[in-house]
């Protein structure tokens, strides 16, 4: 995962961008982070992970069905 300042960003979005559809990119300011960004396929791994889980907690899958699922989609990026 990559930390670029906000200074930095501001200087060379266009850099930035390319980087945030490869990869994590934190964003400091003051060296604190103040925001993360993800790739696009990373964002919807997120989203389907939550709505397995919401899924799985109404009922919807098995224990079993839920954890495959779950590892299918954190794995999808090896």
């Amino acid at each position: 995962m990559k930390t670029m300042s906000a200074k930095d960003v501001e200087a060379s979005f266009g850099q930035f961008i390319d980087t945030a559809q490869r990869e994590r990119v934190v964003v400091t300011k003051e060296n604190r982070p103040v925001g993360v960004f993800v790739p696009m396929d990373d964002f919807q791994d997120i989203i389907w992970a939550k709505e397995a889980n919401a899924a799985h907690a109404e009922g919807y899958l098995t224990a079993e069905e839920s954890a495959t699922r779950l590892s299918s989609l954190l794995n999808a990026e090896d």
